[in-house]
């Protein structure tokens, strides 16, 4: 039974998690849209990006990067390198690992793929200011990268 105070078909204002939720979900429609004629998603967009920002890392620290399980990043990696837009190579300083790296060619299609990202996020973002915008981007990397001696909840 629904609350009477509450108008059917309102989302729930004080619901964070749906809201984040929902947020995200348009985000990642909206990516996914200016992506697909580059043959890209938002999961594949976002291993080039982090490749792009951290240069070569493991598959591991991708993993943990994208909060992804490994097998997870092992199939979006092998897609990619199929393509040649990363490659695996061999990490000097432990020879057991691989290091992922953006190939040339995934450079070029990165900067293309991030104008068309970044175009979306204005379309989804386009009830903001730009002083809103940077209010939500500092609250939400304080979410994703808590200070350091923060405590996460077990899980």
């Amino acid at each position: 039974m629904s609350d009477p105070q509450e108008p059917v078909g309102e989302q729930p204002r004080d619901n964070i998690g749906l809201l984040l939720s929902l947020a995200s979900a348009r985000g990642v429609l909206a990516a996914n849209t200016g992506l697909r004629p580059m043959d890209l998603n938002h999961r594949t967009y976002s291993v080039l990006d982090v490749l792009e920002l951290r240069g070569g890392i493991s598959q591991r620290e991708l993993a943990d990067e994208l909060r992804l399980d490994p097998s997870q990043i092992v199939a979006l990696v092998d897609s990619l390198e199929r393509r040649g837009l990363v490659e695996r190579r061999p990490n000097p300083q432990d020879r057991r690992q691989r290091t992922v790296v953006v190939t040339a060619a995934g450079r070029t299609l990165y900067r293309r793929a991030r104008q068309q990202v970044d175009g979306s996020l204005d379309e989804v973002l386009e009830g903001l200011h730009a002083a809103e915008r940077d209010t939500l981007r500092e609250l939400l990397q304080r979410i994703v990268r808590p200070p350091a001696g923060a405590t996460t909840p077990a899980g």
